[in-house]
């Protein structure tokens, strides 16, 4: 199931003012910073967890930083003219369809007959993932995939695991009285075997059954196999 994922942004001019009449770098000379309109592309990623209908915000919820692209437009040259530039900053951005779209119209929309020296385009990634809280039905249903996915011809587990196995005489106020593998009742006092797993079984029988598969008949665990 894919992960849902939803974008929003804003788009944000700094005007010419007295005191301020240029985004100057002051690494560069003042007539050439002052030829130059930026425009600042942020991407931020927020993630959200679902537990039972329940939403929460990952951490502290501050969105993390994870793109930062600037492009610099020579002044009096129009920023709608460079649409493609902002496309392919979006599109590197991971932004498609009609989403960029709409972040596109917004710049051009902004950019119309401004008289501005910088623009700032915030895009804020919302990632929603839910949360599964490990449960006895999960390791049942992974059981039944793991029972699907066994080979034909198993492999058998080694001789020396199996004459390592725990024998015990059966009690009655055990939780299974019933050999799995013969289906049949164990008998109370009767010598039976218990796997690592703690699943019991006819010693008989899950000697026979690990001579040809090195897996539990009941929980699929994994006994040593060559």
């Amino acid at each position: 199931m894919e992960t849902p994922i939803h974008y929003d942004f804003l788009v944000k001019l700094k005007p010419k003012t007295n005191k301020n009449p240029q985004h100057v770098n002051i690494d560069q000379p003042l007539e050439q910073a002052a030829t130059k309109f930026s425009v600042l592309f942020l991407l931020y990623k927020r993630q959200i967890y679902s537990l039972n209908g329940l939403e929460f915000l990952a951490t502290d919820g501050r969105p993390e930083p994870i793109s930062r692209k600037i492009i610099h437009i020579p002044v009096g040259d129009s920023p709608c003219h460079h649409i493609n530039d902002f496309k392919d900053i979006l599109t590197g951005m991971g932004i498609l369809g009609i989403k960029r779209s709409e972040i596109l119209f917004e710049i051009a929309t902004k950019a119309h007959d401004c008289d501005s020296v910088f623009m700032a385009v915030i895009i804020r990634k919302t990632v929603y993932s839910e949360i599964r809280l490990h449960n006895e039905e999960d390791d049942i249903a992974r059981a039944e995939r793991e029972s699907m996915e066994v080979e034909a011809r198993p492999f058998p587990a080694t001789k020396s695991s199996i004459d390592a196995l725990e024998r015990v005489v059966f009690d009655v106020s055990a939780s299974a009285s019933d050999c799995t593998v013969c289906m049949e009742e164990i008998s109370a006092g009767s010598e039976a075997i218990r796997m690592p797993c703690s699943h019991v079984y006819h010693s008989d029988c899950i000697v026979q059954w690990l001579q040809i598969s090195h897996l539990c008949p009941l929980c699929r665990y994994h006994m040593p196999c060559e």
